[in-house]
């Protein structure tokens, strides 16, 4: 994210000698990522001993599941902050705590005993929970709630962004939404899934198909991993029509109608939401970027309303840097 200013040499330097130091800075930084991701690595290779022999030398006090969870949120910070950078890094994390904080407070509510929140470096975070919901209703409510309270708090700092002209909560907005909407496709072992299964195992088929069309378009290795997962859960319980809903080995009880009306009005509802604040906050985001970034990301998006100016903008300046450099070839000559 931040330049580094070298110092300029008095000496003269030839052309080739100033394209090798353009094209320095980029190799160094590939490099430092690299070089810091594999540093990283091999601490946590010959670490693992010390921290599994700490985590057991805590247990008798109970604080080892809070050093584990402490331990793997700074990991996953450094994961973010090597990949992406620090600013994107905090609005990751802080956008994925808000999510499972959700989930975590609606088991608490329900007496599920939930475990403490736990990251898994470069994939996101879960909470686990000592006991199962009973039936199917508290099931998805507990699903639903990590979706919805990160989705409000994503719209509110995305509404406070675009209040204050602040290009940072326009952009966690935007990242927050983006997020929790992924969670609500309606695919297990997405939160989505758990919620549509209260309402019809039927709405796990599509779930699955756009589990793997997001790994299509955005080439991720992760959702191709979810969505395999997600196929099998899905013909693991229409191989069997008959069997009663199952979760953690125990038999649920099965959402009444007027339950699956209300969890149906809530997700669609939800969904159709943020999907709508995510189309306005990407724009937003994008329009309030810095010229040279906007029209580097304007040429990627051909739907924004602002793209054909860029273009044609574009388009004259190409023009007039080929006037310029005819008319230094008639000079010369």
């Amino acid at each position: 994210m931040s330049a580094q200013d070298e110092p300029q040499e008095s000496r003269e330097t030839s052309p080739e000698h100033d394209q090798h130091g353009a094209q320095a800075p980029e190799k160094k930084n590939k490099a430092g990522i690299l070089g810091g991701l594999g540093i990283f690595g091999v601490l946590l290779l010959k670490g693992k001993f010390y921290i599994f022999a700490a985590l057991k030398g805590l247990s008798f006090l109970k604080l080892g599941w809070l050093f584990k969870s402490f331990f793997m949120l700074f990991a996953s910070i450094g994961v973010y902050w090597l990949l992406f950078g620090p600013v994107f890094a905090v609005i990751l994390i802080v956008m994925i705590l808000i999510h499972e904080l959700g989930h975590y407070v609606c088991m608490k509510v329900n007496g599920l005993n939930p475990k403490p929140i736990m990251f898994i470096p470069g994939l996101g975070a879960y909470v686990e929970m000592e006991k199962m919901p009973a039936d199917q209703a508290t099931d998805a409510w507990v699903a639903l709630a990590g979706p919805l309270v990160g989705g409000v708090v994503a719209a509110a700092s995305y509404y406070y962004g675009v209040t204050t002209q602040n290009l940072f909560f326009v952009a966690a907005g935007s990242v927050g939404l983006f997020l929790n909407l992924l969670q609500l496709i309606p695919a297990k072992p997405l939160d989505g899934g758990f919620v549509v299964s209260a309402i019809s195992k039927w709405l796990l088929i599509p779930g699955v198909g756009l589990v793997f069309a997001y790994a299509f378009i955005f080439q991720s290795f992760i959702f191709t991993l979810i969505g395999i997962i997600a196929f099998l859960i899905v013909v693991g319980q229409f191989k069997n029509p008959d069997q009663r809903p199952m979760r953690g080995g125990r038999v649920q009880v099965p959402a009444s109608m007027p339950q699956k009306v209300l969890i149906g009005v809530a997700y669609f509802g939800l969904t159709g939401m943020l999907g709508y604040l995510y189309w306005l906050s990407h724009d937003e985001a994008v329009n309030m970027m810095p010229a040279k970034h906007k029209q580097s990301v304007m040429k990627y998006h051909r739907d924004t309303p602002d793209h054909e100016a860029f273009a044609d903008e574009e388009a004259a300046g190409e023009s007039s840097g080929s006037q310029d450099s005819s008319s230094e070839q008639l000079l010369q000559k």
